[in-house]
C-alpha cells in the first residue's frame, strides 16, 4: 500500500503555495477526495485541474486517478487495522513488534517501487559499468548498505572503494579522474559530511550518483544522477530500518542493471568467483 497521506506530510514544507493548498485540502478531507471529480478538488482548494494532476505526480503517482485508488486503499487499511506503525519497546507485545516490523518494511518497499525513477537507476548503472573506480561514501545507517554494494561490484571486477570517513573519501576524490564515479548513500542528504563530499566532486568534475530519501536536499541538487526512495517513519526513535531495507533493494537492482550493462563479461566473472569459492 502506497501511503498518500504520509508522502504529502513529508513533502509539505518543500511544496509551492499552490501545492500546499491542495495538500491541506487532501489531508483534511481524505475520504471526500476519493469520490470528488478533479474540477471539484480544484475548486475546493482554489487551484486548477492541471495543478491537481501535477500534484499527484509530485508525490510519485501517475495522476489523480491513481492517487484516489491508493488513498482509498490507505484509508481502508487504516480503518481495518487501526494501529500505529511506530514501535514502542515498552508497550508493544512481541507479536505487535513482529507485525509492525514486517508491515513497515513492506510499506517502504511498496512506496519506493511507486516513486523510484527507473531511468535514473539505469543511468547510474551505465556510469558504474564504465567507471575506472567507483568511490562509495555513506554515513550512519548507510554504512551496511555501502559495504554490501562494494562487495557486489567486486564480484564483477569493478574497482569499488567504500568508506564512511569524509577525509578519506575527499582524499580519493582529489586523486580521481573524469573516468571515476562517486556514489553517495544517505538518508537525509543534508548532513555536513555528505554535502562537503558532493560539492568537492562537483568542483572536480567527477560524476556523482546519490541514493537518498530527501528529494529536496543540497546533495541531490548537486548530483548528476539522483535515485530517490520514500521517506518513512522511524521504527523507533534512533533507528530507521525500513529505509535501509529500501536502499538495499535499490542497490540490488543497481547491481543487476550494471551486470546487464557489462553483458557476458559480468556473468563469466560471477561464475569464476563462484567456482573459486566452492
Amino acid at each position: 500500500m502506497f501511503s498518500v497521506l504520509s508522502q504529502i506530510r513529508k513533502r509539505f514544507e518543500y511544496m509551492t503555495p499552490v501545492e500546499q493548498r491542495i495538500a491541506n485540502f487532501m489531508l483534511e478531507n481524505p475520504a471526500k477526495v476519493i469520490n470528488m471529480p478533479v474540477k471539484d478538488i480544484a475548486k475546493s482548494s482554489s487551484t486548477s485541474d492541471a495543478a491537481i494532476v501535477r500534484f499527484s505526480k509530485r508525490i510519485g503517482l501517475a495522476g489523480i486517478k491513481e492517487l484516489k485508488v491508493e488513498l482509498a486503499k490507505e484509508l481502508h487499511t487504516l480503518e481495518k487495522e487501526n494501529i500505529s506503525r511506530v514501535i514502542d519497546l515498552e508497550e508493544d507485545t512481541h507479536r505487535e513488534i513482529f507485525d509492525k516490523v514486517f508491515k513497515n518494511t513492506i510499506q517502504a518497499l511498496y512506496n519506493t517501487e511507486k516513486i523510484v525513477d527507473r531511468d535514473a537507476i539505469k543511468q547510474a548503472a551505465e556510469l558504474f559499468a564504465k567507471s575506472r573506480n567507483t568511490f562509495i561514501f555513506g554515513v550512519g545507517e548507510a554504512a551496511s548498505v555501502g559495504t554490501e554494494f562494494e562487495q557486489n561490484l567486486h564480484r564483477i571486477n569493478i574497482n569499488a572503494f567504500f568508506t564512511t570517513d569524509k577525509y578519506f573519501c575527499m582524499t580519493r576524490l582529489s586523486n580521481a579522474t573524469e573516468d571515476d564515479v562517486l556514489f553517495l548513500i544517505t538518508l537525509s542528504g543534508k548532513t555536513r559530511e555528505v554535502v562537503e563530499v558532493v560539492k568537492l566532486a562537483k568542483k572536480l568534475g567527477i560524476k556523482t550518483v546519490i541514493l537518498t530519501q530527501n528529494h529536496a536536499s543540497i546533495a541531490k541538487r548537486n548530483s548528476d544522477v539522483a535515485i530517490e526512495i520514500t521517506e518513512e517513519e522511524n521504527n523507533i526513535q534512533y533507528m530507521n530500518m525500513t529505509s535501509r531495507i529500501a536502499q538495499l533493494a535499490i542497490c540490488d537492482v543497481l547491481f543487476f542493471y550494471t551486470c546487464r550493462q557489462l553483458g557476458s563479461k559480468a556473468y563469466e566473472t560471477i561464475m569464476k568467483t563462484y567456482d573459486i569459492t566452492h
